[in-house]
């Protein structure tokens, strides 16, 4: 939406003059623009929400700790118990790589 040149302006304005007429097309600009301010508004803080809510630790936490009890039922369901070590190791790994990056 924001790769566009000088001449594809040019022909939208003309297009937009076309069918909207002179005496409307500046109404139809600024809520066009409004719109698109709106829309930019939104996408920020959404993204802002979402940022905040990966960051949180106690969320992280959380997630971690249903991950590993849904490994466990997943186990105790399947009567794989042949495994642990291997298993948390993995895990482990995985939490060392994840601490790393966020550092």
């Amino acid at each position: 939406m924001g790769n566009l040149g000088g001449g594809e302006i040019l022909v939208i304005l003309l297009i937009g003059l076309i069918v909207l007429g002179p005496k409307r097309l500046p109404e139809a600009s600024k809520q066009v623009g409004k719109t698109i301010r709106q829309v930019r508004q939104t996408s920020r803080n959404f993204q802002a929400e979402l940022e905040a809510a990966i960051e949180d630790p106690s969320i992280e936490e959380a997630a971690r700790q249903k991950g590993r009890e849904m490994l466990e039922n997943e186990k105790s369901f399947h009567g794989d118990e042949s495994k642990p070590s291997e298993d948390l190791s993995i895990e482990s790994e995985v939490a060392k790589d994840e601490d790393a990056s966020h550092e």
